[in-house]
Formats: C-alpha cells, structure tokens, sequence
C-alpha cells in the first residue's frame, strides 16, 4: 500500500475512534529523536465545527515541531494497522476481532500521545497535511527522514 492509503486508513480510524465509533487503549513509545523548530508553516484557513453547531474560522498553525511529531505518529500508526490487519486475516472469531481492533485502536491513540500530540491535535494536523499539497510535502519528507 502506497503511503497516501496508509495515511487515508490511519485518519479514517482515527476519526472513527474521534467519533466514539471505535474504542481506544494502549502502545510502546517511538524514538522521539526530534528536532524543535517553532516555524509556522503557512496553513490554508480551513473551518471546523465548533461545540454551538456554527463553524470557526480557521484552526491553529502548524509548525515543524508539530509535524515531526505527527510523522513519528503517523510511522507508529501505520505500523499499528498493518499489524491489525494482518491479526484479523488470521481470526476466525468475530469477538477476537473486535478485541483486536480496540487493542489497535488504544495503541494509535497512545502513540500520538507518546509522540508528545493528543489525539485531537494529531487528527487535526493530519487533516490538515491532506488539504495543504505545500504541508504534505514537508510531512512527506519528515516521515522520510524517520526511515
């Protein structure tokens, strides 16, 4: 799988969980060998719900920090659902599924937290990676330089 479906697949569960739709739990730590950089990338104005119904104008900035943690994330995650997917190929019983994909799902949670993101903020990072071609670049190149 190409890197846009693994991204595509990990932001889908993500909101699913986001959403209440999917459980959550836990996950090991990913090398946080990160760089600080506080350099706000420039973000296109994208508009999200607020608690009234109503829009907000435009979400916060993003900076460098924030998308190599997003990366070391998104590594994690990714490796999260390969390995789950593989795990339910291999089970028969719907039950263990399940048991399975709230595992996952706990452990995707955990490794943004344990990249130094919560959950909204990764999510909301990553939906911002797949509007901006200029942001996904550099996340590109930062999920590169991990490997």
């Amino acid at each position: 799988m190409n890197r846009y479906g693994q991204i595509a697949i990990s932001i889908i569960l993500l909101m699913l969980l986001a959403l209440g739709m999917i459980g959550a739990s836990g996950c090991d730590s990913q090398d946080p060998s990160e760089q600080s950089s506080s350099t706000t990338l420039p973000v296109t104005p994208a508009e999200q719900p607020d608690d009234s119904g109503g829009m907000t104008a435009s979400l916060p900035p993003v900076t460098e920090t924030d998308l190599e943690k997003a990366a070391m994330a998104h590594k994690k995650i990714t490796q999260i659902n390969q390995d789950l997917q593989q795990s339910v190929l291999q089970t028969d019983n719907m039950d263990d599924r399940q048991d399975l994909q709230l595992k996952a799902n706990k452990n995707m949670v955990l490794a943004a937290e344990n990249a130094g993101l919560d959950f909204e903020t990764y999510n909301r990072i990553m939906h911002q990676v797949r509007s901006d071609n200029q942001m996904e670049m550099v996340f590109q190149k930062k999920l590169d330089a991990l490997e």
